[in-house]
């Protein structure tokens, strides 16, 4: 016969385990379950998109996603806007769809030993008269309850639009949080005049010299690409 004593004890001990594990993140989490509802929406737009290909419409294009933007003020993006055009290089490339990365600096940045880079945020990008461009583009609009995506693969050379996709999104914390448009950007503060180079004949001090982490850590290295 069993002791109720340890039964009990190891009831108590069980709950508590699953207590712990309930706090922990989970697949079943509503947060990560809203997560993957954007990438599945992100998704149903490309199928939208690339359901008939292949396409004599279509055939050598390259696809160049840019980030979708407010509908309200097009000049402004968001988290949400960035996230779903890095998630149109994926299901595009997943698709067959060629896709090019057209934010490379042509050079690897290290940035004081910790960051290396090869993108850059702000850059023009002529495509004008480049026949192969296919720009995907987007706008979404925050309403009270959900916000709305609408998406066009459009071609550069004349802004002749080739196919298009909308979707809805439920207005879940993570969308909302996403959602919100980035602040104004900040003026570029005017930049100080260079120091003299070599030591100053009056005072006998040198100029600014640089942090060692800079001198030692930093530097880039320059990408040869083959023609």
């Amino acid at each position: 016969m069993k002791n109720p004593f340890r039964v009990a004890l190891f009831s108590v001990f069980l709950l508590a385990v699953l207590a712990a594990c309930s706090t922990r993140g989970t697949a079943n989490d509503p947060g990560y379950v809203d997560a993957v509802e954007i990438k599945l929406k992100c998704r149903e737009l490309a199928d939208q998109m690339l359901a008939t290909v292949p396409n004599d419409a279509l055939q050598g294009f390259v696809a160049m996603p840019t980030s979708f933007v407010d509908e309200n003020n097009t000049s402004t993006s968001s988290p949400l806007g960035r996230l779903m055009a890095e998630s149109m290089f994926y299901e595009f490339n997943q698709r067959g769809f060629p896709t090019r990365e057209y934010r490379l600096t042509g050079k690897i940045s290290v940035v004081g030993g910790r960051d290396d880079l090869a993108l850059v945020a702000n850059q023009v990008v002529p495509y004008e008269g480049q026949k192969w461009a296919a720009l995907v583009v987007g706008t979404y609009y925050v309403d009270k309850d959900a916000t709305f995506v609408n998406v066009r693969l459009v071609r550069a050379s004349d802004g002749l639009v080739l196919r298009t996709g909308e979707l809805v999104l439920v207005n879940t914390p993570v969308v909302l949080r996403m959602g919100k448009s980035d602040p104004p950007a900040v003026p570029v503060a005017a930049s100080t005049p260079a120091q003299p180079a070599g030591p100053r004949i009056n005072g006998g001090l040198y100029g600014q010299l640089p942090a060692p982490a800079d001198t030692l850590k930093s530097g880039t290295v320059r990408i040869i690409q083959g023609k």
